[in-house]
Formats: structure tokens, C-alpha cells, sequence
């Protein structure tokens, strides 16, 4: 009797191994076409269980959907959310409906879709479509081959092409050391305000505003903010000026409101000085300073168009809650310090 339920069993095991059905339960690379941009993805499916965890064709099917996109110009990221539906083994016709995201994140504007379609055994490909007005299209490649290259543009992940950055560090796509490489007593200043978004190709997203995005990246560095100082304007509006100050090390914020192109800036202190370039959302430079006790500064603006009224300027000074070896504060104390520390945000950017 033993000897005949070991035989059925694996009679049964090796019927469903042959089962060419079953090969559609595999990964699968594709893209889907919503919102008018293309988005790769991974589409993994797995069997139906009954309530043992033994494989049931009568049960659901689970897919887990990975897709990818770019959150910056210089970052990229993923986001997955899990489907469930029935799976004609027969016809190899699916529906699956979203359940519940998977990735630890996702972006606030992403939305789980649908998808249904037929799976093909004998090729191994799925014909599909995404059950949502705002899609027109799904490619999906067989296990082992590659999908066609879209056309230059098409896709947020294909079309990031680095700027030319002309040498110069505020346009580079990596931090730059910028000490010494400019004159305090210059008539023009070195770095043109330049934010990151400007770079950056179409489909790329982001989680609000460039001082949202970059008060968040501060904060997941461990900084907690000092102080806010607005930029005073002469007559004219053409040349402005704000004071600074440095005591150890710390990151600088820039944030312009209003018309900010042609705006030229510069730190007017003798330090080492990191420009963060197009890695930050809004340009960032990180001051150490050279003389115990910290010292005082000037920052030095200029604007090269005449448009009126000029922008409001705010620089945010950060200060570092870690980086002192046995010294540093336990993550309860960095949290309190975020907290009751100052926004970092101009005025009508503040909630």
C-alpha cells in the first residue's frame, strides 16, 4: 500500500512537471505603455495553494510585479505590487487583480493596474494588456529573449543622457571639490543656480516639490536644520548678498523662488568647500570650516537678467547630528532634534 501512494505521488509530480502549462510559472521581462511613458517591469508568477501550501490549479494564481523607474537624474529605483487571479491552464487565459504593495515604498502618484491576457505555452509568450483606460499597450518577451530597444526618449530609464556639465561643478552629475577654485573677490560669481529637475529627462519622478525632495534628503542624512537667511537685494535687484556662518561642517540649502535663471551665487570663505552638483535637488554645498570657533561669512549674488521683481532667496544652513565617533546621539535623540529644529523652507514653501 505504501509502495502504491509513493507510486501515485509521483505520477502525480511528474504529470504536473510535464504540464507545459506550468511553464508559465517563471519571471517574464516586459513593458507597459501609461500616461504616455513606458515602464519596464518583472512579471513572476506562481502557482495556486490550497491551504497545505499544495500547488492547486483550482486555486489563484500570485504574481509579483517589479517595475522601474528614476526618481532623479542620477537615481534609480522600484517599486513592486502583488496581483491574484484565476489561470486557465487550458486556454492559459489570466485576470489579475491588484492586491497590496510590496515594495517598503512607492511613490505617492503611482497607482496598482491590472492585467489580463493569454499565456502561449508552446512559445512561452503572453499577449496582455493593463486593465486601465490610462494604458495602451503591454510587450512582454519570452523567458531568455529581449524585447526590441524603444526609440530614443521612450522610456524614462533609456532616455537619461548626462548633461554636458562644460567642467563646471554646479552641472556635474557626482560632487565636486571646489576649494580654491574661485576668487572671494570676484565680479562674477562662480556657480550658476541651477536645479536638478532642469536636467533631467521626461518620466522621472518625484515625491514633491525640489525643497520637499531635498529636506527629506537631509533629514535621511542625519542633518538636522540651523537657520534660514534670505538674500538682501541692492537698488536694482541685480547684486544681492546674505550672511553666512560655519562652526564645524555643514551643508547649505539654496532655494530661489520666482524667476531663478541667470542667477549667480558663491560662499565669500576661505574653506573646504564640496559642491553637491546635480545629485541634490536643489544645489547643496558642504562647508568645513578652517578656524576654531567657526567663522562668518558672506554669501555673494549676482543676476544677469534684469527681470523684475527678483527672486526670493533663501539659504539653508544644516548642521550634521552624527560623525562624532562614540559621541553621537542615539536615533530617538536625531529624530527630536529634526523635530524641533526649524523648517529650512522659505516662507510660502513651508506647511
Amino acid at each position: 500500500m505504501r509502495f502504491e501512494i509513493l507510486l501515485g505521488l509521483c505520477l502525480t509530480f511528474s504529470a504536473s512537471a510535464q504540464d507545459p502549462s506550468n511553464r508559465f510559472f517563471t519571471t517574464f521581462n516586459g513593458r507597459f505603455h501609461c500616461n504616455g511613458q513606458w515602464t519596464d517591469f518583472q512579471f513572476t508568477a506562481h502557482p495556486g495553494t490550497d491551504l497545505l501550501g499544495v500547488t492547486d490549479a483550482s486555486e489563484p494564481v500570485t504574481v509579483a510585479l517589479q517595475f522601474y523607474f528614476r526618481r532623479s537624474l542620477t537615481q534609480m529605483d522600484g517599486a513592486s505590487y502583488v496581483m491574484r487571479g484565476p489561470f486557465d491552464a487550458r486556454t492559459g487565459h489570466f485576470r489579475l487583480e491588484p492586491q497590496r504593495w510590496s515594495s517598503r515604498t512607492h511613490p505617492d502618484s503611482f497607482e496598482m493596474i491590472g492585467m489580463e491576457g493569454t499565456f502561449d505555452a508552446a512559445t512561452r509568450k503572453i499577449n496582455a494588456k493593463m486593465l486601465s483606460g490610462k494604458c495602451d499597450a503591454v510587450e512582454i518577451a519570452a523567458p531568455g529573449e529581449k524585447l526590441a530597444p524603444l526609440e530614443a526618449g521612450a522610456s524614462a530609464l533609456t532616455a537619461a543622457k548626462l548633461p554636458d556639465s562644460k567642467g563646471r561643478p554646479e552641472l556635474k552629475t557626482v560632487a565636486s571639490n571646489v576649494t580654491n577654485t574661485f576668487e572671494l573677490t570676484a565680479s562674477t560669481p562662480a556657480f550658476e543656480y541651477w536645479v536638478a529637475s532642469w536636467s533631467e529627462p521626461p518620466g522621472v519622478v518625484h515625491q514633491g516639490t525640489p525643497i520637499d525632495e531635498a529636506v527629506a534628503q537631509m533629514l535621511k542624512d542625519k542633518y538636522a536644520c540651523s537657520e534660514s537667511e534670505r538674500v538682501t537685494w541692492e537698488p536694482g535687484g541685480m547684486k544681492g548678498s546674505a550672511p553666512g556662518r560655519v562652526t564645524v561642517t555643514e551643508r547649505y540649502v539654496i532655494e530661489c523662488l520666482g524667476n531663478c535663471k541667470d542667477v549667480w551665487y558663491q560662499p565669500n570663505i576661505g574653506g573646504f568647500i564640496t559642491h553637491s552638483g546635480l545629485t541634490m535637488p536643489l544645489p547643496t554645498l558642504q562647508i568645513k570650516g578652517i578656524t576654531f570657533g567657526g567663522s562668518s561669512f558672506r554669501w555673494f549674488f549676482l543676476r544677469k537678467s534684469n527681470t523684475q521683481p527678483p527672486p526670493q532667496i533663501y539659504i539653508h544652513r544644516w548642521e550634521p547630528l552624527t560623525g562624532k565617533g562614540p559621541f553621537d546621539g542615539s536615533p530617538e535623540y536625531i529624530k527630536q532634534r529634526q523635530a524641533e529644529a526649524p523648517s529650512c523652507r522659505a516662507p510660502a514653501a513651508r506647511r
